[in-house]
């Protein structure tokens, strides 16, 4: 555990963020292997059908994510006010409730997974894969759900590094599992699906092990559910939801729109987008990591120490985006050569449009790492609200321009690259703003 309220602010941040970084980069690994996998040895049809299916399925999983990201805000407060009552009654009521929507979404999920598939105007020729594959991924939604409970509740009270052990094994773990089932044995998309769930499930039995034996506040014996706790959970809870939930909503539309032009610029941009999640983890993290910081001080009383936590992550967050940028603009088609098969028809087309739409959106990390600086200090500070509304009107602000960019300006599949900063230069500007006009001040919970 980490307590923020003391000591060297840069290095305290830096060290938190390191093995979240790391953990980060495992877990993206989940999709990457699986795409790598499906792409070099299944085709970019059945790349693409992963593509489609992962978006709708992040849509139905995205409100209760959101709600564990709420909860662990009134965690990192309650643990910097030592307040150790509430804080385990905070973990009891959201596993009950966490448990109860999981069991909700995962039957409605199975049953319309057909509608919505179909829905997004996915091809022909992907429709059946992308089905298989969804179903798979709802069967197994809890897992991710607990999984990313715990450690959001780990690293809360500023314990990073026992989620990224068992998430490198569990990574570890998919890895192999795809290997044996798609390359050695043969198996289909099913099997990919099948890796990850089984990976999942693993890495959730594993977080709840470690903390019923090591982390004794965050492991409850009895489960109690406190309504006027799970009220303070949905009011911080419910923005981070419904952010997500909104920002999933438009990777929908955006989805609908990239699969109009065909199965070769799903697979491109697909792949891309895979590389441009694993990009931009270092900026994602650190802002993660402040808004930790921010929540311990804030709680504290020492509103000063966290507003210069902002100042220092935020140059850290820019050198790196700086650093990010210029790498991968160089290296863009090496990446993207990974997850084609050579022999694919499509090959050239996939490659074409995966690296233009990755050189052009690389130009613009510093806005994001502008954008998602002062969101993480906003989320700390307990402006749930406000933290919620910057990247959700960042979403807005993309799909709105990457449909006008292809049916007004006729743009091609690379209209969906230069939408997105439109919509992070215009938020961050906002967001900056709105934290010189201190706007957010008053909103801690303690």
């Amino acid at each position: 555990m980490n307590d923020f309220t003391s000591g060297n602010i840069g290095k305290s941040i830096m060290m938190f963020a390191i093995p979240m970084l790391i953990g980060a980069l495992f877990q993206q690994l989940y999709g990457i292997v699986d795409a790598i996998v499906v792409g070099r040895f299944l085709g970019g049809g059945a790349l693409a059908a992963v593509g489609v299916s992962m978006t709708a399925f992040n849509f139905l999983i995205a409100a209760l994510i959101g709600l564990t990201t709420g909860a662990s805000v009134i965690i990192s407060q309650y643990f910097g006010a030592k307040q150790q009552d509430k804080l385990e009654l905070a973990v009891s009521t959201s596993i009950i409730f966490l448990a109860a929507f999981s069991v909700i979404i995962t039957v409605l999920g199975l049953v319309f997974t057909p509608a919505i598939i179909r829905m997004l105007n996915a091809p022909a020729d992907i429709f059946n894969d992308a089905v298989i594959y969804m179903r798979i991924q709802m069967a197994g939604l809890a897992f991710p759900v607990f999984y990313n409970m715990y450690t959001a509740y780990l690293r809360a009270i500023g314990n990073a590094r026992s989620p990224l052990y068992i998430l490198i094994f569990s990574t570890s773990l998919n890895m192999v599992l795809n290997i044996i089932f798609v390359v050695l044995l043969g198996w289909g998309i099913a099997a990919v699906s099948v890796g990850t769930v089984i990976s999942q499930a693993v890495a959730t039995i594993l977080c709840y092990g470690y903390t019923r034996w090591k982390v004794p506040m965050l492991h409850v014996a009895k489960l109690i559910f406190d309504k006027r706790l799970f009220g303070q959970i949905i009011k911080y809870g419910m923005p981070a939801a419904i952010q997500l939930s909104l920002v999933s909503l438009a990777a929908l539309t955006i989805t609908r729109l990239i699969n109009s032009f065909g199965t070769a610029a799903i697979a491109g941009i697909t792949a891309a987008t895979r590389i441009d999640s694993m990009a931009i983890l270092g900026v994602s993290t650190l802002s993660m990591a402040l808004a930790t910081f921010v929540g311990q001080n804030m709680g504290a009383g020492q509103e000063e120490r966290a507003r210069q936590g902002l100042k220092i992550t935020l140059i850290y967050m820019l050198l790196l985006a700086v650093v990010i940028s210029v790498i991968l603009f160089f290296t863009a088609p090496w990446f993207l050569y990974m997850f084609i098969d050579q022999n694919d028809p499509n090959a050239y087309e996939i490659l074409r449009i995966g690296q233009s739409y990755l050189q052009i959106l690389v130009l613009f990390y510093c806005l994001f790492a502008t954008l998602f600086a002062f969101n993480g200090f906003f989320r700390g500070a307990g402006d749930a609200v406000i933290a919620m509304v910057f990247p959700v009107c960042s979403l807005t602000i993309r799909t709105v321009s990457a449909y006008m960019l292809v049916y007004f300006a006729n743009m091609g599949p690379e209209a969906l690259a230069w939408s997105i900063p439109i919509g992070w230069a215009t938020t961050s500007m906002a967001s900056w703003l709105y934290y010189k006009r201190r706007l957010w001040v008053g909103k801690v919970v303690v």
